[in-house]
């Protein structure tokens, strides 16, 4: 059990075997900060943008900007918003490699993305005290020109963001360090990161609890899709 007392020596690491223990270890966290925000993954660490994660010192600015103009033309009847982080929002939850990383403010939904995820093995769920990580105003600048990586709430004009709580991270190449900068070893960052680990004989049974407590397939993805896919799961083994 985690208590007040002995939060400080659990801040960075802690495991979760049970529905129960996660949600009792969450219940803590919020007293590191005002807003916390979560993410749920197969892999421990590696927290960048899918657009670094193939080679994090290639700086892909250039590369973003061209592909943003081009999905600005030849997509112009699936957006509603012409801003380049409107566009990079939507994009990302589409399969565009962007800047963005997801996150939600539902640790629930974290727990999910994070045991529902088909790669074998140990799960991880992040948690990350973003008080003092806020941008304001985000969507009224440049998003290539950032002097820090940054946490910023999307508008709500996507099904999904709805319905997932989505929140991103919006990623900045360093020139100092030539390279894109994982969260968990960013020197600002990282001691504001909480990470979880699901062992890997636990997942299916926190599936089962998060059904049970209203977060599934249907929930996340609210449309015929997900329906499809949360009955193939629930009915059919996956």
């Amino acid at each position: 059990m985690i208590t007040d007392d002995n939060l400080t020596d659990s801040l960075n690491h802690a495991d979760a075997g049970t529905f129960a223990s996660f949600v009792e270890l969450i219940e803590i966290l919020p007293f590191i900060s005002g807003v916390s925000i979560y993410r749920g993954q197969a892999v421990k660490g590696q927290l960048m943008p899918g657009v670094a994660r193939s080679n994090p010192k290639l700086d892909t600015t250039k590369v973003e900007r061209e592909v943003l103009e081009q999905l600005a033309l030849l997509g112009a009847n699936h957006l509603d918003s012409p801003s380049p982080l409107d566009m990079m929002v939507v994009a990302q939850h589409f399969g565009l490699k962007t800047r963005l990383l997801d996150w939600t403010s539902n640790p629930l939904a974290a727990l999910w993305f994070a045991c529902a995820d088909s790669i074998q093995g140990d799960a991880y769920v992040y948690a990350l005290a973003a008080e003092n990580l806020l941008a304001r105003n985000l969507y009224s600048a440049d998003p290539f020109d950032q002097n820090e990586t940054r946490v910023f709430q999307p508008r709500q004009n996507n099904p999904r963001i709805v319905a997932q709580h989505g929140w991103f991270t919006l990623h900045r190449y360093s020139a100092k360090d030539k390279k894109f900068v994982p969260l968990e070893l960013h020197a600002r960052i990282k001691n504001y990161i909480t990470e979880i680990r699901i062992p890997a004989t636990s997942r299916e049974g926190m599936l089962r609890s998060l059904d049970r407590h209203g977060t599934n397939l249907r929930v996340l993805f609210p449309d015929l899709e997900g329906l499809c896919r949360h009955l193939n799961w629930k009915h059919n083994g996956g």
